[in-house]
C-alpha cells in the first residue's frame, strides 16, 4: 500500500471525525426530540459513511488501477501504445483535480444525506415534527462546505504533493507541456484559492450559525437564551480555531509546493556552475515552476551540446583558435603579427607507405601527430594544420607571446625528444625508425580568417610562411632534424647549442639565407 492510497481515505476520516465532533460534541446543547432513541443517531451515521464510502470508491477505483500500476512502477508506460501513453499522461497530470472533485462531490452528498435526508427518515419513522429548514440547511452547509470544503481543499494540496513524486514516472523524457488542453492550477490560482477558502468557507457556515441562533432567541424564554448563546459561543469558536488550524496547514503545504521547485532549481544551478552539465531538475508539475524546470532542462541541453560542438570543433582547430573564432575576434581582413612557424615534414614517407599496410600507416601517423601536438602544445604552440605527413604550427598567434621564438626552439628539442621514444616503440613493434625535418623561422604574418562566409579557416599568410617551409626543406640538403633561420637564432635569450650552416639560396629568394643547425 502507498502513501497516495494511504492519504485519501485518511484526510477524509479525519475530516469526518472534526464534523463529528462539531455536530455531537459542539452543537450538544441543540435540542434533541425524545421519541428518538439515542442510537439512531450513530446507526444512521455508519449506514450513510457506508453507502457515501462505497460511491466513493465506484467513482475513484475504476479510472485509477492503471495509473497506479504506472506510479508505483508494476507498469512502465513506454509499453503502451502513443495514444494510450498520451491519455494516460493526461490523467496523471489531473489526477488531484479529479480525486479532490470527486471528494467534494461526496461531502456535497454527504451534506445532503446527514443533513435533509436523515432527520426526515427518522421524523417519518417516529413520527416526530418535520424539523426546520433553517437547521437542515445549517448542518448542509456545516456537511459540505466546513468538512467536505476544507478536506477538499487540504486533500488537494497534501495530494498534489506527494503525488509529484510519481509524475516522471508518466514523462521519462520530462516535456509535461507536451500534453494539451489538461485543467492547471498556476501558482496563483493556488493562492487565490486558499485565501478564500479559509475565508469564503467559514462565512456561510457562521452566517448561519449566528442566524439560526439569533431566530430561536425570539422564539425561546429566557432561561432557554442563555444555552443559545452559550451554544453559539462554542460553535464559533470552534470554527474560528478550525480554520486557523485549517489556514496553518494548508499554508505548509502552499508552500512546500513553491519552494520546493525553486530549491531544486537553485540546486541545478549549482551543479551547472561546477561545469556539471548532465544536472537536470526533475519536472514535477504543469504549472509555471514546471514550466521553469521544463525551460531549465532544454536550456542545459543545449549548453551540452554547444559544450560538445565545441570540444569537437577543438579537434580540428586548436583551442585558443577555436575560441577566437567563436568569440568572433578575428576579422576577414586579417591582423599583422610578429609570430615564429615550425614546419615539420617525415622523411622517407613514401617507403612507410609501400611497405605497411594502410591501417598500420594510420595508426603510425596518429601516433607520430599525436606525440609532436604534445610537444607542440606544452610551449604554447598552435597547429595551424596537418597536410600530408606535414605539420604547420605557430607561436605568437593567435594569442602574442614576446618569447615566441624560444617557445619554437623548445617546441623542436621536445619533438625529437619524442620522436626518439616513439621510435623505441615502433622498433619493437616491428616497424621501421622515422625521421623528421623541422624547419623554424620568425617574421611578420598576415593571421586571420581565410576564406569565403560559407567557409572559413584561421590561417597564416605572408613570405614569413614561405621562408620557414623553405627552411624545413634544407633539412634534407644538410642531413639534420633541426634548423633554424638567422632571424629567429638572433631572437633567441637561452643558451643552445647551434652550428652555422653554409648560406643557402631557396627558391623565391635572391639573397641567401643564413641558418644555423640546432645541436642542443
Amino acid at each position: 500500500m502507498n502513501k497516495v492510497t494511504v492519504l485519501i481515505p485518511l484526510v477524509n476520516i479525519a475530516g469526518a471525525m472534526v464534523t463529528y465532533f462539531y455536530f455531537s460534541i459542539v452543537l450538544q446543547f441543540n435540542q434533541t426530540s425524545a421519541e428518538v432513541p439515542g442510537y439512531i443517531s450513530p446507526l444512521c451515521t455508519i449506514i450513510g459513511t457506508a453507502v457515501l464510502c462505497v460511491i466513493g470508491f465506484l467513482l475513484f477505483r475504476p479510472s485509477s488501477k492503471t495509473l497506479f500500476d504506472i506510479a508505483f512502477n508494476k507498469k512502465d508506460i513506454k509499453t503502451f501504445e502513443e495514444t494510450e501513453i498520451y491519455r494516460l499522461q493526461w490523467n496523471a497530470l489531473k489526477f488531484p483535480v479529479r480525486v479532490t472533485l470527486i471528494t467534494f462531490l461526496v461531502w456535497i452528498l454527504a451534506g445532503f444525506i446527514f443533513g435533509f435526508l436523515e432527520p426526515m427518515i427518522v421524523a417519518k419513522i417516529f413520527n416526530t415534527p418535520t424539523p426546520d429548514l433553517i437547521p437542515c440547511m445549517k448542518n448542509f452547509f456545516g456537511i459540505s462546505l466546513l468538512g467536505g470544503g476544507i478536506s477538499s481543499m487540504i486533500l488537494y494540496f497534501i495530494l498534489e504533493n506527494s503525488w509529484r513524486s510519481y509524475i516522471p514516472h508518466f514523462f521519462p523524457g520530462g516535456h509535461l507541456s507536451r500534453v494539451k488542453h489538461v485543467f492547471k492550477i498556476n501558482v496563483q490560482k493556488r493562492i487565490l484559492i486558499v485565501f478564500f477558502g479559509i475565508i469564503l468557507i467559514p462565512l456561510p457556515m457562521m452566517s448561519m450559525t449566528v442566524y439560526s441562533s439569533f431566530r430561536q432567541l425570539y422564539i425561546t424564554d429566557s432561561i432557554s437564551r442563555s444555552d443559545i448563546m452559550c451554544s453559539l459561543a462554542w460553535e464559533l469558536g470552534f470554527i474560528t480555531i478550525d480554520s486557523l488550524a485549517i489556514a496553518l496547514i494548508l499554508a505548509y503545504f502552499l508552500s512546500k509546493s513553491i519552494s520546493l521547485p525553486l530549491l531544486n532549481i537553485k540546486k541545478a544551478i549549482k551543479e551547472v556552475e561546477n561545469n556539471n552539465m548532465d544536472a537536470r531538475v526533475k519536472i514535477l508539475s504543469n504549472d509555471e515552476l514546471g514550466d521553469v524546470a521544463e525551460g531549465f532542462n532544454l536550456m542545459i541541453n543545449s549548453l551540452k551540446e554547444s559544450q560538445k560542438a565545441k570540444e569537437s570543433f577543438g579537434k580540428y582547430v586548436c583551442k585558443e583558435i577555436r575560441d577566437e573564432i567563436i568569440a568572433g575576434s578575428p576579422s576577414l581582413e586579417g591582423e599583422m603579427k610578429r609570430v615564429t612557424l615550425l614546419f615539420s615534414d617525415l622523411r622517407n614517407f613514401t617507403g612507410l607507405v609501400e611497405k605497411n599496410h594502410p591501417k598500420h600507416v594510420v595508426k603510425i601517423m596518429n601516433q607520430y601527430f599525436s606525440e609532436m601536438t604534445e610537444a607542440v602544445k606544452a610551449h604554447k604552440g598552435l597547429i595551424l594544420q596537418y597536410v600530408g605527413d606535414e605539420i604547420e604550427a605557430v607561436f605568437g598567434a593567435p594569442i602574442g607571446y614576446d618569447d615566441h621564438p624560444e617557445m619554437a626552439v623548445k617546441a623542436a628539442l621536445e619533438m625529437r625528444d619524442r620522436l626518439e621514444r616513439l621510435n623505441k616503440k615502433l622498433t619493437l613493434d616491428g616497424f621501421e625508425p622515422l625521421g623528421h625535418g623541422i624547419g623554424i623561422h620568425s617574421g611578420a604574418v598576415l593571421a586571420g580568417n581565410i576564406g569565403s562566409k560559407e567557409r572559413m579557416s584561421y590561417a597564416l599568410v605572408g613570405d614569413t610562411v614561405n621562408s620557414a617551409s623553405r627552411i624545413e626543406g634544407l633539412t634534407k640538403n644538410y642531413g639534420c632534424d633541426i634548423i633554424l633561420s638567422q632571424t629567429t637564432h638572433n631572437l633567441l635569450t637561452g643558451s643552445y647549442d647551434t652550428q652555422q650552416l653554409a648560406p643557402v639560396k631557396v627558391k623565391g629568394k635572391e639573397d641567401e639565407l643564413i641558418v644555423y643547425k640546432l645541436l642542443s
